[in-house]
């Protein structure tokens, strides 16, 4: 009988196991490291070693010991079962564990990620997070590529914003059991990211044995937006023996509110000053155009469940259900005080005082003939994400294990956002050139620790009757998105010899999304609201003292510390209403103009993605030379058929539907190898071939002929814009080698060398083709550019328990990252003086996180110092020709926990606390661009655990 249900059992995966290599792969697509522990042994999370039927938990695999002898609770032991999983995978991967139930050692999803050698954050309004206007941009990079798959327990997921990243700041981290960070997937990881995996895991119920109840209650105090937030958790898990089986159920659940404030300063970009204008200027002398003010502040809300069903039917077989919830809510408010003066040539003050650096930038000075116009954008997002997913784990035979897997992913994201302007012209055309009825004088002051500036005719920004209400504009964006994801898998274990086991499977998925978003801007006038904003010069405009309700002090209290715009200025003001749309609509019907309500069908876009996998692989191992030798290659085989839904706008005025389909396949092999030079050091290779699909709104279709009789004079052709479904996947070759030496529990010194090899970065660009019978000149988005990254990576830690008496509890670490990146310029022009090569955006050379810990009796404590170079914030920004760069910035955070007894423990935390600012700059660091303060976060918690 064993014999035919293994035959069985084969003759089902024979498909997947046709195109087996060997392959060092862990669970079958669920994107888990699994240990090479006892010949081999896959264990599910929370069973007995002894029957295994899934994946080692990552304290299992740090103990060696039974489900029934774990408790994980303080940061020895999460980094030691950290450092256990890297050890003992069959991959390259680092993890960030939780100190204990609801702690992950960073109060932010995404702030946890960045303690990982080769992960680098972005931080927007107050915390690790994307731009609200770049959410298709994730909000980390490994290895300098934002191209990251994003796993939840193993399984794929993103959310319905248009890219392919799931938010990760939407999800409350105290929803999480641990964070591993694949960067050489292997043939059984889910496809997807040429950068890494990530893998957000949540707990089930046979993690631990028995019942367990945890409850966390957090304060936090945000200084800049002087407010105080809070989260709240709870966790319950408990197991029972039944008539039917051993049954366990958990709910954790968590709702939070943060509040933020981010004050920034633009200097305008530096242009040249008139000859002879600033007496001992130097012959390059330039001075800012401008000053600005960016005055940003809001709130957040995050809601996550997640729960779990396991039911151990038999002895040889687990089914476990799982729900997650994650819902987000970010409130924003964007004010602007800008200048808007138009020409080539800076503006000095004859007679004033300037200070320059030695590239010839002006570093404090004074400026004349400034007009300033006020600008305000709310933006309200709230957006949600479903996961349910069945899964059933069967030891088929003493040597086959099966696993099945359902997974449905149901996800929406929405958006409403408004614009409103206050300009201190009077009447359209009017500008530096013209004259204008309320021109400025400033001064500003580059140097020091904090910059400044300031209008000398302080009256003048605060006057109501000096202001008239030009602009005003609504946007809606109604995304939604889902999946419905089908996994096989098996391993085969085979007795003796140099193949260990052989491994295959098989995935289905499903996508739909749908891209719903509008933009709608109306200019008004004295003689009515215009959409066409076509109003000849010399049009009146509205005056501000018609609506006076429609503006607010500014700037925010203590502004920049209190030394820029000493005397305060006007921002606008909406109406009353119940959240943002409600405003909007108040403030178009004050003058008599209409919101877009509805979307047309250039708003809409619509496509489905079905993928089809196949994997094969398997496990080696071998004695050489005295070497122990461990590992495996595969293949994993994909085939992509993607639809895209639009519309085509012809130059005539007619539409017709518009579908667009693009089918690929690809081949991706892996290989790993390990080799145990002794009992503590062991080094590794890895290859791997990944593939990253084009975020989905780039893959949006909707095709606007121009008029086919006017033509480019030097190509002979009309033009058209499109989208682009035709797009191919960014591709990637992946090596890495380690080297690994464990000299205790907790003490590891590793290092690793890194490089990749990335073929189709995104990039605009016009393709020729057919419509009509006429060859266009198309503009869309192109497979254009290649780049490389490589570097190095090293990491330390170690509890210095040889030390005596108290000083035993001090522990350390340590890692530092190098990469190096060489990408296409997409924006280089001949003749332009654009340099043809840059590095990757976001993308810093050196990074490095230094933490101190301790940890002795009831008291824990950490300080975490994370440091990152200069880097590429945008190839082509600033409105100028030229890239825009981030200084250097550092983070030192801190927290202390007390444990009162053996279930009671407060703990305090401060992030930011050297209230470090953020600085960009135009080509060179002599022209500065923006200053960028956040809030520092202080908080307090009681956590309870029985």
């Amino acid at each position: 009988m064993r014999d035919l249900q293994s035959r069985w059992l084969i003759g089902a995966s024979m498909a997947a196991l046709a195109i087996s290599g060997f392959s060092g792969g862990a669970q079958a697509q669920t994107g888990e490291a699994t240990p090479m522990q006892g010949g081999g042994l896959r264990v599910e999370a929370g069973r007995d070693p002894t029957k295994p039927t899934g994946a080692l938990n990552a304290t299992q695999v740090a103990q060696g010991v039974s489900d029934q002898d774990i408790v994980v609770t303080g940061v020895r032991e999460s980094l030691r079962s950290a450092q256990a999983l890297k050890r003992n995978a069959n991959q390259i991967v680092d993890s960030v564990q939780a100190q204990d139930i609801g702690k992950l050692p960073d109060a932010n999803t995404t702030e946890a990620l960045q303690r990982i050698t080769g992960v680098q954050i972005q931080r927007r309004y107050g915390e690790g997070a994307t731009d609200f206007d770049h959410r298709t941009s994730p909000a980390i990079t490994v290895r300098g590529l934002t191209q990251v798959q994003n796993f939840l327990d193993g399984r794929a997921i993103y959310s319905a914003s248009g890219g392919r990243a799931f938010d990760l700041e939407g999800i409350p981290p105290e929803l999480l059991a641990g964070i591993d960070v694949y960067k050489n997937a292997p043939a059984n990881i889910i496809e997807g990211g040429v950068g890494a995996a990530v893998n957000l895991r949540t707990r089930l119920p046979f993690d631990k044995p028995g019942q367990t109840i945890s409850g966390t209650i957090r304060g936090n105090y945000y200084d800049r937006a002087d407010k105080f937030g809070y989260s709240t958790s709870g966790l319950y898990s408990n197991r029972f023996d039944t008539g039917i089986g051993e049954i366990g159920f958990l709910v954790n659940a968590v709702y939070s509110t943060s509040y933020y404030r981010q004050d920034g300063i633009l200097a305008n970009p530096q242009q040249p000053i008139p000859a002879g204008s600033i007496a001992g200027a130097p012959a390059n002398a330039k001075a800012p155009m401008g000053m600005q003010v960016y005055d940003d502040l809001g709130d957040r809300r995050r809601l996550g469940v997640a729960t779990a069903i396991q039911w151990r039917a038999a002895d040889n077989l687990l089914i476990t259900g799982q729900y997650q919830l994650a819902k987000y809510w970010f409130n924003r408010r964007g004010a602007y005080f800008y200048t808007v003066n138009g020409g080539s040539q800076s503006s000095p003050l004859p007679g004033s005082n300037f200070t320059f650096n030695k590239d010839g930038y002006a570093t404090s000075g004074s400026l004349q003939g400034q007009n300033f116009e006020s600008g305000r954008f709310d933006q309200q997002l709230w957006s949600q994400s479903q996961n349910f997913t069945l899964g059933a784990d069967w030891q088929a035979t003493d040597r086959a294990k099966v696993h099945f897997d359902v997974q449905y992913l149901k996800s929406y994201y929405n958006a409403d956002r408004n614009g409103h302007v206050l300009t201190l012209f009077t009447a359209t055309g009017q500008n530096t050139t013209t004259g204008s009825p309320h021109p400025s004088t400033i001064d500003f002051d580059l140097r020091g620790s904090r910059p400044q500036w300031d209008v000398r005719d302080k009256a003048l920004l605060t006057n109501p009757a000096n202001y008239a209400t030009p602009y005003i504009a609504d946007a809606l964006q109604r995304n939604d998105a889902d999946t419905l994801a089908l996994a096989y898998d098996i391993d085969y274990d085979l007795e003796g010899g140099f193949l260990q086991k052989l491994r295959g499977g098989a995935r289905y998925s499903d996508n739909s999304i749908n891209l719903r978003g509008t933009w709608n801007g109306v200019c008004l006038y004295a003689t009515g609201p215009d959409p066409s904003c076509s109003a000849p010069d010399g049009t009146a405009l509205i005056p501000l003292s018609r609506n006076p309700q429609l503006a607010m002090q500014g700037p925010s209290k203590n502004f920049f510390d209190g030394r820029t715009v000493t005397g305060g200025l006007l921002y606008p003001a909406f109406p009353a209403g119940d959240g943002v749309w409600a405003q909007t609509k108040a403030l178009y019907a004050l003058f008599g103009a209409k919101t877009k309500d509805a979307f047309t069908p250039g708003d809409l876009n619509a496509q489905t993605e079905k993928t089809y996998t196949v994997w094969g692989a398997g496990d080696f191992a071998f004695t050489a030379g005295g070497v122990r030798f461990d590992g495996g290659a595969g293949v994993r085989l994909v085939k992509t058929d993607l639809t895209s839904f639009g519309t085509q706008f012809n130059s005539n005025g007619t539409t017709s539907p518009l579908a667009v389909q693009k089918s690929y396949t690809r081949a991706l092999p892996s290989v790993n190898i390990r080799a145990r030079l002794t009992d503590e050091f062991q080094m590794r290779f890895a290859y791997s071939k990944g593939l990253a699909r084009p975020n989905f709104d780039q893959l949006s279709t909707n095709l606007t002929l121009n008029n086919p009789n006017q033509v480019n004079p030097i190509t002979g052709r009309p033009s058209a814009s499109s989208g682009n479904p035709r797009l191919n996947p960014i591709s990637s070759d992946n090596f890495d080698l380690t080297a690994e030496w464990y000299f205790a529990p907790t003490g590891s010194l590793t290092g690793g060398l890194f490089y990749k090899k990335v073929d189709g970065f995104l990039a605009s660009g016009v393709v020729v083709q057919n419509f009509q019978g006429r060859a266009y000149d198309v503009s869309t988005v192109l497979n254009s550019g290649k780049g490389t990254i490589k570097g190095a990576e090293i990491g330390y830690q170690q509890f210095f328990d040889f030390l005596p008496g108290l000083l035993s509890g001090f522990g350390v670490q340590a890692n530092y990252t190098y990469v190096d990146s060489n990408v296409t310029n997409p924006f280089a022009v001949a003749g332009s003086g654009m340099s043809t090569q840059l590095p990757l955006e976001k993308l810093s050379k050196h990074n490095y996180n230094l933490i101190g810990l301790y940890e002795k009796g009831p008291l824990t404590a950490r300080l975490a110092y994370n440091w990152r170079s200069s880097y590429l914030d945008q190839t082509f920004g600033a409105g100028t020709n030229q890239p825009q760069y981030a200084k250097p910035y550092a983070s030192l955070d801190a927290s202390v926990s007390v444990n009162v007894n053996s279930h009671i423990a407060l703990s305090a935390d401060a992030v930011n606390l050297t209230n470090r600012m953020n600085v960009t700059y135009i080509g060179t660091i002599g022209q500065p661009l923006q200053y960028q303060l956040n809030d520092r976060r202080f908080g307090l918690s009681l956590r309870a655990t029985y």
